[in-house]
């Protein structure tokens, strides 16, 4: 018993050890964990944004749109942010800034019961986290490539596994003391002051992402063909679609990637916002509820993330991927099919279980597939086609609910996410030169 007291201590020396880093590339990734934790409090407690709107007096169609249209603001921004931030060899200010300033917008949704008249305060929230998401696509944009250069391929893996851990925990407690806190205070000073806590937990999380040392970038080339003669105009207008070409032949994988995935996660969009108008309007589900619900999917992640890195280790980023989808389809249908509420709660931490070996390998072979030196507008122009299918789906599920009832929608969601989920098989995720994958166990050591 002693021996294995003496050895556990010694192994929780040497995970800690490693998370709070020594060298400034150790730092960098120390930062990436710590930051997720604040980051993980604040989005526990705007995840009941959607039920404000709905006390609020707002309609359902209100809560789509609440998903619709950030992600719009997405589409409208991102490319361009990306072209913007490379051309800056300094991108740290840009990226920090544009996510301080976006976060300061959970104030004004706060403020809204006081400031404005009843029927125009659920709108106004739907307003402020659209108007939000401008420079948190600035953000994005800039923070993913960044990950992509502060961390090395082999231990990217194993970095999305420890942040997915860490925000599921704190997005665990989070939501479950967020519940608690909703259902003893009064209507809406209660929600109000769960945005102000966000507010400033979420700036925490700022601060640390402002103590990342980032990569210092020459600004990019213009593309052949693409520059602009003394009128202003093009040279060959139509360079841009025969480099399009190229580089959709070039990088298929990357091509591959998009298709299967705008595809599949078609279904969880749509599926997204009518979650909530399920649980609450349908079902008639409390917020202690729905705050154990999102709890146990956080342990689910924290579990998953862990079952799922013990794979990656052994069999690699793109066969886990591939495992994971074989079962992502069928929450949606199960809740529908047993719409009770302690079999929703084990359906829901199954499912986050499995979406965890998804979270931890998907971006990861994203980013393989992106060119080191565009990676900003790669990601840009994956963004964008995501936040397209982000955009309408839930658009396109509000009226067909309407129409034949939330459960059906529910159940054509987890069809689409089915067809998502083959099309990775039918289209595989590799370039035309396949990555090289390196067991995890050996990046562990470079660390």
């Amino acid at each position: 018993m002693l021996t294995a007291l003496q050895r556990l201590r010694r192994l929780a020396r040497a995970q800690w050890a490693e998370f709070r880093g020594v060298t400034p590339g150790d730092r960098n990734l120390y930062y990436l964990k710590t930051e997720i934790w604040w980051a993980g409090l604040a989005t526990g407690a705007i995840g009941f944004n959607a039920p404000f709107v709905l006390k609020l007096g707002g309609a359902a169609e209100l809560v789509n749109l609440m998903a619709a249209l950030p992600a719009l603001m997405a589409i409208v921004f991102s490319i361009p942010a990306a072209r913007f931030l490379e051309s800056r060899p300094n991108r740290k200010p840009w990226i920090v800034g544009s996510l301080a300033l976006g976060r300061l917008f959970f104030l004004p949704i706060a403020l809204a019961p006081w400031l404005l008249p009843q029927p125009w305060q659920a709108a106004s929230v739907v307003a402020w986290t659209t108007v939000q998401a401008i420079p948190i696509a600035l953000f994005n944009t800039g923070f993913l490539a960044a990950i992509g250069d502060i961390c090395p391929p082999d231990m990217r893996p194993r970095l999305f596994a420890a942040r997915n851990i860490i925000l599921a925990g704190s997005m665990a407690l989070s939501a479950l003391l967020s519940g608690l806190w909703l259902e003893r205070v009064a209507f809406p000073l209660n929600y109000q002051i769960l945005n102000v806590v966000a507010l400033a937990l979420s700036q925490i999380s700022t601060l640390d992402i402002s103590r990342i040392r980032f990569p210092a970038h020459a600004a990019a080339a213009i593309p052949a063909g693409a520059a602009p003669d003394s009128a202003g105009r093009q040279r060959d207008p139509l360079a841009w679609l025969s480099r399009l070409r190229t580089l959709a032949d070039e990088y298929r994988g990357f091509v591959n990637i998009n298709i299967a995935t705008l595809i599949g996660w078609v279904g969880v969009w749509a599926a997204g916002p009518l979650y909530t108008i399920y649980f609450v309007n349908t079902l008639q589900l409390g917020e202690v509820w729905l705050g154990v619900n999102a709890t146990l999917g956080q342990i689910g992640l924290i579990l998953g993330s862990a079952i799922w890195t013990r794979i990656v280790t052994r069999k690699g980023a793109h066969w886990t991927l591939m495992r994971a989808l074989l079962l992502c389809w069928l929450y949606p249908i199960l809740i529908v099919l047993m719409p009770w509420a302690a079999p929703i709660l084990l359906f829901g931490f199954v499912n986050a279980v499995n979406e965890a070996g998804i979270s931890i390998t998907h971006f990861s072979i994203l980013l393989d597939l992106c060119p080191p030196q565009q990676r900003s507008s790669f990601l840009a122009v994956h963004i964008t086609l995501m936040n397209i299918g982000a955009t309408a789906a839930p658009l396109a599920a509000a009226p067909l609910a309407a129409a034949i009832g939330v459960s059906a929608v529910l159940v054509g969601c987890g069809a689409v996410r089915l067809v998502g989920s083959a099309l990775f098989w039918a289209l595989p995720p590799v370039n035309r030169e396949a990555v090289r994958e390196t067991p995890v166990s050996q990046a562990a050591a470079e660390t």
